[in-house]
C-alpha cells in the first residue's frame, strides 16, 4: 500500500502537467481556426446553367437568417468622404491591409461551421464554394480572408483558361473597365482591385443548408 502511495506520489504531477498541456493545446487550436473550402463536404443541389455550370434557383436558398456586415474605421484621409468615420465596406483584393480598422474583426458572427459561399459577382454564372471552419463558426476576419481568398483563385484561372486575356489596364479605352474575358467563370467589367465586401447575407434552406450570398461593391 505504501508502494501504491509513492508511486501515486511521484506520478501526480506528470499527469497534472499533461492534462494542462492538453488544455493549452486545444485553446490555442480554438484562438486560430481555419477556414478552408472542401467540395466533398456538402452535397449541393443543382441544375445546369445556360453555361452549362451548377445553379441553385433563389427561392431554394431559403429565409435570410441574419445580415453581416464590414465596416472599416475611417483612415484620417477618408474621413474628408466618410463623415461619420465609417467606411462601410473592407477589400476583396487585399483586406489583410484593413482588417486592423475592421470593426468587431474576431467576433463570432456566424454559428456554422458548414457553409456555402455563393459568389456571383462579376461572373457568368454563379459559383458555389461549401467552406468549413475547425471551430464552431466563423468570424468576420474569418470571412473576409477565406472570400478574398476564393476570388484570388478565381480570378487566376480565369486567367488561365482564357483564350481572350484580359487588356492591361494602360491598354484600355474609356471607362477603363475590365474586358469579358472567356475562361472558366466568364469574369467580366471589374478587376479584382475594384471590388469590396459591404455585406454577406445568411440564408438557411429547408434542408439545412446555410447560404452565403455576398453585397460586393464596385
Amino acid at each position: 500500500m505504501k508502494d501504491l502511495s509513492r508511486l501515486i506520489y511521484f506520478l501526480l504531477p506528470v499527469i497534472i502537467l499533461f492534462a494542462v498541456s492538453c488544455t493549452s493545446r486545444e485553446n490555442d487550436t480554438n484562438k486560430e481556426m481555419s477556414v478552408f473550402a472542401d467540395s466533398s463536404s456538402i452535397r449541393l443541389p443543382h441544375s445546369k446553367s445556360e453555361t452549362g455550370m451548377e445553379y441553385i434557383n433563389p427561392e431554394d436558398l431559403g429565409i435570410v437568417l441574419t445580415t453581416i456586415e464590414f465596416k472599416v474605421k475611417a483612415t484620417q484621409e477618408e474621413l474628408e468622404i466618410f463623415e461619420d468615420g465609417i467606411v462601410p465596406w473592407i477589400s476583396l483584393e487585399e483586406p489583410e491591409k484593413e482588417i486592423h480598422r475592421l470593426i468587431d474583426t474576431d467576433k463570432a458572427v456566424l454559428p456554422f461551421n458548414k457553409v456555402i459561399l455563393i459568389i456571383d459577382y462579376p461572373v457568368k454564372s454563379p459559383v458555389y464554394i461549401p467552406l468549413t471552419s475547425n471551430g464552431d463558426g466563423f468570424s468576420r476576419k474569418q470571412l473576409i480572408t477565406a472570400i478574398s481568398q476564393q476570388y484570388h483563385a478565381m480570378f487566376k484561372e480565369e486567367e488561365i483558361t482564357a483564350t481572350n486575356k484580359t487588356t492591361p489596364l494602360e491598354k484600355r479605352e474609356s471607362l477603363q473597365n475590365r474586358n469579358e474575358t472567356n475562361g472558366k467563370y466568364g469574369i467580366w467589367g471589374h478587376d479584382l482591385s475594384d471590388l469590396d465586401l459591404s455585406y454577406i447575407e445568411v440564408h438557411k434552406n429547408k434542408n439545412g443548408l446555410i447560404y452565403l450570398s455576398l453585397g460586393v461593391e464596385s
